[in-house]
Order: C-alpha cells, then sequence, then structure tokens
C-alpha cells in the first residue's frame, strides 16, 4: 500500500512539473558524490512544498538492549546504523569531511544547488602545487646539465609531498568514516569509563545526531523528494525504570531540532511505564506526576482497547487457518 501511494505521489510531482527523484545508487552515487564534494545543497520554497514523502521505518525493540548500561545509547546508534545501512556507507563518509550544511533560500529562487568556490579554489590550488612539484622533480632528474643541482630535486620532493599529503589526509580521512561508522563511535564512546561520566560525552552524541540530521536535509534535496525516519519503540515496559528514562531523554534529544525528520511510534502499556517514570528522578517539577510527564513526552496519545474473549479466540482460529493453508502450499509443492 506504502509503495502504490508513493508511487502515485510521485507522479503527482511530475504533472507539477518537478523532477522525477533520483537514489544514491547505482549511477546516482556517482552524482551523489560529485554534489557532496563540490556543490552546497538549497532547501527552496519549492522543495518545502513536495508531497513525495518516503519513510524508513526503524524497528526498535528495547529489550534487546535491556542489558546494556544505556539503553538510550542502542536507540541512537540503532538511528546511525539503519540510516547508514539505508544510503550506503560511502556517501554518508564523504559527508562527514566535505558535506555541507544545507541553507535555506532566499526569496523565491528555485535553485537547489550552490557550487563551493572555496573547495574548488583549494582543490585546484593543491593540484596545481603538485603539478608543479613534480614537474620540478621531473626536471631535476632527467634533464641534462640540472642532474647534478641536489636543492632543486630537495624543493621538487618537498612541494610534491606537502601537496600530495593534503589530498592524502583527505582520503585518509574519508576511509577512517567508512570503516569506523557512528554506532561504533557512540559504543566506543558508552564503552569508556574515563568520558562517559563527563559533560562532554552528551555532547559528542549530539555532535553525532546533527550531522545525521544535517545528512538526512542533504539527502532530501539530492533525492528530490521529502524523508521521514520513524522510529517504532517496542518492549520499553520491560526494561528497569532507570532506563525506560533514558529512552524518553534520547527522544527529546533527537526531537531537539525543530528541523529534525524523525517521527516515534512509542508502543507501551502507560500503568506499566508510569511506575517506572515515577521511581526515577525525572519527576521533579512536575509534582511526581507520570502520567502529566507521559502527556508532555508523546504528542499524540492514543489508546487500543483491550482485545475481548471472541475476538482472541477468532485472531487464534484465524492463525490456525493460515498455518494450516501454508502448511498445505508446503507439502503440494515438496510432492
Amino acid at each position: 500500500f506504502m509503495k502504490e501511494e508513493m508511487a502515485q505521489r510521485e507522479a503527482a510531482e511530475l504533472r507539477r512539473g518537478h523532477r522525477k527523484p533520483r537514489s544514491p545508487h547505482g549511477w546516482g552515487l556517482l552524482v551523489a558524490l560529485w554534489l557532496l564534494a563540490f556543490y552546497e545543497p538549497v532547501v527552496t520554497e519549492g522543495h518545502l512544498r513536495r508531497k513525495n514523502l518516503e519513510f524508513i521505518f526503524i524497528r526498535f525493540s528495547a529489550w534487546e538492549f535491556a542489558g546494556c548500561d544505556k539503553l538510550w545509547a542502542g536507540l541512537v546508534t540503532t538511528l546511525c546504523h539503519h540510516v547508514r545501512q539505508h544510503f550506503g556507507a560511502l556517501p554518508l563518509s564523504v559527508f562527514h569531511v566535505l558535506g555541507s550544511r544545507p541553507r535555506f533560500a532566499s526569496g523565491h529562487s528555485q535553485r537547489e544547488w550552490i557550487l563551493k568556490r572555496g573547495t574548488c579554489l583549494r582543490l585546484w590550488g593543491l593540484l596545481l602545487v603538485l603539478g608543479v612539484g613534480i614537474a620540478i622533480l621531473l626536471v631535476a632528474l632527467l634533464v641534462p646539465g640540472i642532474k647534478d643541482h641536489h636543492a632543486l630535486k630537495v624543493v621538487g620532493s618537498a612541494v610534491a609531498s606537502l601537496s600530495g599529503s593534503s589530498l592524502v589526509l583527505g582520503a585518509l580521512s574519508i576511509l577512517k568514516n567508512f570503516v569506523v561508522s557512528e554506532k561504533k563511535k557512540i559504543e566506543r564512546l558508552t564503552n569508556s569509563d574515563r568520558f562517559a561520566g563527563q559533560l562532554g560525552f552528551m555532547s559528542k552524541i549530539r555532535d553525532e545526531v546533527d550531522v545525521l540530521v544535517d545528512y538526512l536535509a542533504f539527502m532530501e534535496v539530492f533525492e528530490r523528494r521529502r524523508l521521514r525516519v520513524v522510529l517504532e519503540i517496542t518492549s520499553l515496559d520491560l526494561c528497569y525504570p532507570e532506563k525506560v528514562a533514558g529512552v524518553f531523554n534520547a527522544m527529546a534529544t533527537l526531537l531537539s531540532d525543530a528541523n529534525a525528520p524523525f517521527i516515534f511510534l512509542l508502543a507501551v502499556d502507560p500503568s506499566v511505564i508510569v511506575p517506572c517514570l515515577e521511581q526515577t528522578g525525572c519527576m521533579k517539577g512536575l509534582a511526581d506526576n507520570g502520567y502529566l510527564y507521559l502527556n508532555r513526552a508523546v504528542t499524540l496519545p492514543f489508546s487500543i482497547p483491550e482485545m475481548g474473549a471472541r475476538s482472541r479466540l477468532r485472531s487464534v482460529a484465524a492463525a490456525v487457518r493460515t498455518r494450516e493453508d501454508l502448511m498445505r502450499l508446503i507439502i503440494a509443492g515438496n510432492a
């Protein structure tokens, strides 16, 4: 159903004169890397009016991370891992080194990409200096009558090495971010006893989240569609009280940016979660009222009524019938 709806929205965007959405895979990967390196994305008014949405669904079962000291760190690492997996590791690694934070267009401009003149000038300057250094070195090594000038060889080698080392350092930075993912960075910070108790710990986590938000904004402009990351949080009512409060703090951290494209679906039993929250220190200033805290943390609360006995029997009968039909298909296929 979601795929059909997305296809209809893409067709509607094309009818309104918008260009066709694209993907950072295949040939689109080369285009994405080129834009990452040399162009700065611009969020235009036309982009904000796009109706074509892509939802990235991420399932987070809190019970799987219940044994961790910091359950909320598991939520952030799961988010980073799935975003990296969805778009590919290479574009995100290049964005860490060369990417730019998207800017908002001034006036009614519809220009979505602006050339990064500073980056281009630095790159051409390094290539020019590298070429000059290599030329001096070749002249000092090959031209008769100049081979004996040791100083010329030293100058050519130094110029070529200095300019080449800058390019190599940039490539190594991209390779480092490609090998060491955001998930591994956060796990290292979490496992560090020396750093985990400092105020800078949350700042480092926040920096990783900010980079992720900027990257998603870049991919929105590149793909010519709006992106929404939907995190489905389940089994939170099976965890310890202090870890439950930590997940709510992580949600508040991720949603602190008004432009963050995150949507949380929290499936919990309030009668279990509220006592957990009231046992922690996050209730100070709210008269120890867990329901008040929950109402402030959840934007659109709704409840599903408890299933009656007759409905449960119907569900069990439907599940058994589906299983029997599946077994008949398997037996017929093996025959």
